[in-house]
């Protein structure tokens, strides 16, 4: 073959080898669809905004180590307090959210806070969990089922928490579309029927049925172990 033959072999070959990459490289279209981020996600409740009061404290089991409690001997339980714990989060598709919080509450007294979504309504969130940390979706109070849920909107939203008592301690904040729950809750207890302390599930007096609180209400009948009440007993045979 002579020189120029070679030559134009060679030429000839560059361009097909050329046209293959190029037809390999381009980005193509396929039918699965655009990727999607995932509309569920964490929030470190130390993160937030912290004013009036709300303070940061240190655990090893708390995820990365710390949490937020409220101000000490203040209560708001008519309003929301003064306190406050402000989360700017964004959304990257429309749908019905259930938020989630990692809490401890060692009992009836000290047990809740109040939450507001984008301005919305003001809600109290109540659950007793012991001595432990219990992931618990936000509720309306003592309506324990069904969870509040909020239709948000693609964009940038707001969640501001507000203190009510003293003695809760609040870790980590979850966001959920999808209708899972944040794993994690490993305790044999039911909270809040029955929580844990010091390693044992101690029950509620309203979840032994047939029973009532008081000294009065149960002089003379046998007194029963409950964690929300300083007297339970039954008072229906």
């Amino acid at each position: 073959m002579s020189r120029a033959a070679l030559r134009s072999e060679a030429v000839r070959f560059s361009a097909t080898l050329a046209l293959s990459f190029s037809v390999a490289c381009d980005p193509v279209m396929t039918s699965v669809g655009a990727w999607s981020p995932d509309p569920n996600q964490y929030i470190e409740a130390e993160t937030g905004e912290l004013s009036g009061g709300f303070g940061i404290g240190d655990d090893g089991v708390a995820s990365n180590g710390h949490y937020i409690v409220p101000p000490a001997a203040v209560s708001s339980e008519t309003e929301p307090g003064l306190a406050r714990a402000t989360y700017a989060f964004s959304t990257p598709s429309e749908g019905e959210y259930v938020i989630w919080g990692r809490i401890r509450a060692p009992g009836a007294l000290n047990n809740r806070f109040w939450f507001q979504v984008d301005g919305g309504t003001w809600y109290k969130w109540r659950i007793s969990v012991g001595d432990i940390w219990f992931w618990d979706d936000f509720h309306d109070d003592t309506t324990y089922d069904p969870a509040l849920t909020f239709p948000l909107l693609p964009g940038n939203h707001e969640l501001v928490i507000a203190n009510c008592v003293e003695g809760v301690a609040l870790d980590r904040l979850y966001l959920s579309a999808t209708g899972d729950e944040p794993p994690g809750n490993d305790t044999p207890c039911n909270p809040p029927h029955s929580i844990e302390l010091a390693g044992e599930c101690l029950p509620s007096c309203g979840s032994q049925n047939g029973t009532t609180c008081g000294t009065v209400a149960c002089e003379g009948r046998p007194v029963l172990p409950a964690y929300d009440c300083d007297v339970c007993c039954h008072i229906e045979p």
